[in-house]
């Protein structure tokens, strides 16, 4: 199996990975945490020092293995101690495709804010069509490898295991906040694969919260990011946000700049 069909099909498996009774207790426990118990513990590769690196590198930074987590890993954990390392992520003031904020620089950190727009956007909406417009509207190539796209099949998933036909249920509420983020590797100033630790909590008749990580490829069209073509890029490390498995999973807290 290509790695891009073995990360995609281990992250449906793990869409809900702990449901609670419905309409019971927690109602629908969002639970997004990736597991990938073939991984080595790393946490990516680091931005060459120059110069445009081949295809068959880009597949490498894609593929690299990152963090390996526990479902447990996403809801809580020991609090890191001391300074948690930051990124800081430009404002912007543009609105793009499907009202998607947009104006982030050519920047790593410009990747990241974006890639954080989208994954806000689509997660936090829950609705398929809003999310197949995105897929059209936000992929350098949609038809390819943006008709795969992970986090669309994410929420077909979710819809489906909850059984909602389009939306959350009515009372449901879900909000969706970028937490932390990291740049995994990079072929100079415009093509990142950026990664995005979301804040999800979830309210149904009672509250549950988790960290999701999750990464693209992100290319610069000239004037906004992408996310680019070619194979998804493996699972992110699904960690609660400032926890010790945060920090050694690379990622970053985010912070507005």
């Amino acid at each position: 199996m290509r790695t891009e069909d073995r990360s995609y099909v281990v992250l449906l498996a793990a869409v809900v990975s702990v449901v609670a009774v419905l309409l019971s207790g927690l109602g629908l426990a969002v639970y997004f945490a990736v597991t990938d118990d073939d991984a080595d513990v790393a946490t990516g590769l680091p931005a060459p020092s120059g110069g445009a690196l081949s295809d068959e590198v880009r597949e490498e930074i894609a593929a690299a293995p990152m963090l390996t987590t526990r479902p447990g890993d996403a809801t809580g954990g020991a609090p890191a101690l001391g300074a948690l390392p930051t990124i800081e992520v430009p404002l912007v003031d543009q609105v793009g495709p499907e009202g998607i904020p947009t104006g982030y620089p050519r920047t790593p950190e410009g990747a990241v804010g974006q890639l954080g727009e989208i994954l806000v956007s689509v997660l936090g909406a829950m609705d398929l069509g809003h999310a197949q417009r995105v897929q059209q509207a936000w992929f350098e190539d949609p038809a390819g490898s943006g008709a795969s796209w992970p986090v669309l099949g994410l929420v077909q998933s979710f819809l489906a295991r909850g059984g909602m036909a389009s939306g959350l249920q009515p009372g449901a509420s879900l909000t969706v906040l970028p937490a932390a983020g990291q740049i995994k590797g990079s072929d100079g100033d415009s093509w990142h694969v950026a990664c995005v630790l979301l804040e999800i909590t979830y309210t149904y008749r009672d509250l549950a919260q988790l960290g999701y990580g999750h990464c693209e490829r992100m290319a610069w069209t000239g004037s906004r990011w992408v996310i680019g073509a070619g194979s998804h890029p493996v699972p992110a490390p699904s960690t609660w946000p400032g926890t010790e498995r945060a920090v050694e999973a690379g990622w970053r807290q985010w912070r507005d700049g």
